[in-house]
């Protein structure tokens, strides 16, 4: 069943069940939502829950407990159930768990859902605690009404390339700490060497990373594609390209431009209300943060520049849109246009309007490609 189906659309003869499953570091609990009779109601306390192991081994007691609650009850009624997890994200712990119970029973089709959404359909419960349990039983109810699309795991190449992107951001900021303590003022002769020398070789960690990056992409031609054609783009190196990749994934995924960019929290978000709260549009920022940060640079680029971007950010300013919101329309942008270079398959061709026979003025004030 896909994430668009409910009950309701099912297959007479097919229903689904909802595993929920809150992770730890050595354990996990698991709650199951089976599909509710007609006029039979529900309550949290109906929901079982036991606890297991986060290895292997206690994917495999899962299962058999799984199927010891579903397969008496349904298959004397003739009706075939299908089980499907859903967790919260908890970085490492829950995306192996994830590979686990893939590995285990491909037809679970774990989710990993963003924690905020886990939250707050949690507190729209009015449950008066929280423990652990409470979160496995809610985030089964989650899976019952929500559906959410199963996790896709990356590939052992993507996963090195992601690692090394993010410990890449991780030593920067690193080096950037000890440049600016290094300005400071030290009693202590010894310390002002010392930090330089940190900071020298932080910078030798840079490299090296960049130089794995590298060695990485030659592995995976296709990203690799992307990533060059990507660097087409006024203001885009390889750093950036390969970031947005190993976060985003193939940009051919997402359907729409609006999808990319409310993935990357860089959609606009509005906050209105009857006639007296009306509150300025901005960047939602409910998305990946790291994609924000690689594109924040680049666009400071863009906008300095003679290129499509920069006439976009000097007409939002001129017709008075603060700087900082017009740079944010920049980096939305500049996503965008990544994913229609991938889709396309064509380089990016900048003045795109004037080797089109439109004057510049046309452009700026009307006429802008991505308006």
């Amino acid at each position: 069943m896909n994430s668009a189906e409910t009950p309701k659309d099912a297959t007479k003869n097919m229903l689904t069940a909802w595993c929920g499953s809150d992770v730890g570091k050595e354990t996990f609990e698991a709650a199951l939502k089976m599909p509710d009779e007609e006029g039979h109601p529900y309550t949290m306390k109906d929901i079982p829950v036991k606890t297991y192991e986060r290895s292997p081994q206690g994917v495999q007691e899962l299962l058999c407990w799984l199927d010891t609650l579903l397969n008496p009850y349904f298959l004397e009624k003739g009706i075939h159930l299908q089980v499907r997890v859903v967790m919260e994200s908890t970085g490492k712990y829950s995306t192996e768990l994830a590979i686990w119970m893939i590995a285990a029973r491909p037809s679970l089709s774990p989710a990993i859902i963003n924690p905020e959404r886990a939250k707050a359909f949690t507190k729209s419960l009015g449950l008066r605690n929280k423990t652990d349990v409470t979160d496995a039983r809610s985030l089964a109810l989650y899976g019952y009404e929500r559906h959410p699309v199963a996790y896709e795991p990356l590939s052992k190449e993507m996963a090195e390339l992601k690692s090394l992107s993010r410990h890449r951001q991780t030593v920067i900021e690193m080096r950037v700490a000890e440049q600016n303590r290094a300005e400071e003022m030290h009693d202590s002769v010894l310390v002002r060497p010392m930090i330089q020398r940190h900071v020298n070789q932080l910078l030798r960690n840079e490299k090296q990373i960049e130089a794995a990056m590298c060695k990485v992409l030659e592995k995976i031609p296709s990203v690799k594609h992307d990533a060059e054609m990507l660097k087409g783009i006024y203001g885009i190196g390889f750093v950036t390209a390969v970031v947005v990749l190993a976060e985003l994934g193939d940009l051919r995924r997402f359907e729409t431009g609006r999808q990319l960019s409310a993935f990357a929290g860089l959609s606009p978000c509005r906050n209105e209300s009857g006639k007296n709260i009306y509150r300025k549009t901005r960047v939602s920022k409910k998305g990946n943060s790291r994609v924000r940060k690689a594109l924040f640079m680049p666009a400071m680029c863009v906008i300095r520049g003679d290129n499509d971007l920069a006439y976009s950010y000097h007409r939002l300013v001129s017709e008075g849109k603060p700087k900082k919101s017009a740079l944010g329309v920049v980096m939305r942008k500049i996503l965008i246009l990544m994913r229609a270079i991938v889709i396309s398959g064509e380089p990016y061709q900048n003045h795109y309007l004037i080797y089109c026979g439109k004057t510049v003025e046309k452009k700026v004030n009307k006429q802008l490609i991505f308006a």
